[in-house]
């Protein structure tokens, strides 16, 4: 998903309505040849009440006692609130971990990005735009 402070764009499709891409997703391609679908779309945020967006982070994991528990933790000290987390075991050492949570911005993830690049049990961490 995007998040406020991404470029966002609109497609319409007929009948269907109109679906938001960050304008990095690879998906736009396909619409390249019919910019009469595309809308530019601004994110409408209300300052009084907080809201929050979907985003998806990729997490190369540490396997050893208490990792999960340390990006669990990194992610609620800020605020962020986790909707899924997936793994995946890569390797005998690490644990791919796909969450998403619930962000107030772009900066607001990224702050979260680099908490948990900080910690000893995360090899990396990648935003997933869908």
């Amino acid at each position: 998903g995007a998040v406020p402070g991404d470029r966002i764009v609109g497609i319409v499709t007929p009948g269907e309505g109109i679906t938001i891409y960050p304008i990095q997703s690879p998906a736009l391609k396909d619409f390249e040849e019919e910019p009469e679908r595309w809308l530019d779309v601004r994110w409408d945020i209300d300052e009084t009440m907080p809201q929050r967006f979907p985003a998806r982070i990729r997490i190369d994991n540490v396997n050893e006692p208490g990792s999960l528990a340390q990006v669990a933790t990194v992610i609620a000290e800020h605020d962020g609130n986790i909707d899924n987390i997936s793994m995946s075991r890569r390797s005998p050492d690490f644990t791919e971990l796909t969450v998403d949570l619930e962000v107030y911005d772009l900066k607001h993830l990224s702050a979260i990005i680099a908490q948990l690049r900080a910690k000893a049990v995360v090899a990396r961490v990648d935003r997933v735009n869908g």
